[in-house]
């Protein structure tokens, strides 16, 4: 007798919350850059997100498997291209993100910086800095409460409640913006290091070779930052 079973798929990230992003997360962890990690995936996505076991899905005839594997994986693409969610409501508070990040407090960036070391094990502190309850909102320009320390009882509430549509549109947004800071950095060191080759003569030459560092080691570092820039510059396209 054929199986009859109706596996629902979520149609969008905004029907899956963070506390069940992260059950799935990290149990696939331990397989990435394994032969088995596709497969790992769809089967766990289709436990947590579904609620149909692996062995269920096991017994499924192969069509219907591929059909499941298409939607699955469309999903887990479009992960990367959420746009940022500026504001959105949790209970009766209102949540902004940061209006500029240029002009965030050291604090901010520090515990930002510190968290950011482990994303995803962090990701529901860095949700509560980079998102803070609107306390003034003006003809669509808002402020968000000023920064102090991370709230535990926000970070609960985020875990349970923070769907993964705004999750991924921040972190999206965040860490290219770190991207492109980085890739400016070594794009103007590169040329630096590349100026300075070329004119061994000059005064930045001479106090460097003064100082015992030759031609050749600055050769091997121009090297290295392309080979940093090209790495950051490929990988901006899977960063979620």
């Amino acid at each position: 007798m054929a199986m009859e079973l109706e596996i629902v798929i979520p149609e969008s990230w905004n029907e899956v919350t963070l506390e069940k992003y992260l059950k799935f997360f990290n149990t696939i962890k331990p397989y990435l850059g394994t032969e088995e990690y596709e497969r790992v995936v769809l089967e766990r996505f289709a436990y947590y997100f579904c609620g149909v076991d692996a062995t269920i899905i096991r017994q499924l005839p192969i069509s219907t498997f591929h059909e499941i594997s298409t939607d699955v994986l469309k999903l887990i693409e479009s992960s990367k291209k959420h746009e940022l969610v500026k504001h959105f409501e949790l209970g009766n508070t209102k949540y902004g993100f940061i209006p500029n990040l240029d002009d965030m407090s050291y604090g901010e960036y520090v515990d930002l910086s510190e968290y950011s070391k482990d994303t995803w094990q962090n990701i529901a502190e860095i949700m509560s800095i980079l998102y803070r309850p609107i306390v003034e909102d003006k003809n669509g320009k808002y402020a968000i409460q000023p920064y102090s320390s991370i709230d535990q009882d926000v970070i609960e509430m985020f875990k349970q409640k923070l769907t993964m549509d705004i999750i991924f549109g921040a972190l999206s947004f965040f860490l290219r913006l770190q991207m492109d800071l980085m890739i400016g950095i070594l794009t103007f060191s590169k040329k630096q290091t590349s100026k300075i080759i070329d004119q061994p003569t000059s005064t930045e030459a001479l106090t460097l070779e003064k100082n015992g560092v030759s031609t050749q080691q600055l050769q091997s570092l121009q090297e290295t930052i392309s080979r940093s820039l090209t790495t950051l510059q490929d990988s901006t396209s899977t960063l979620v």
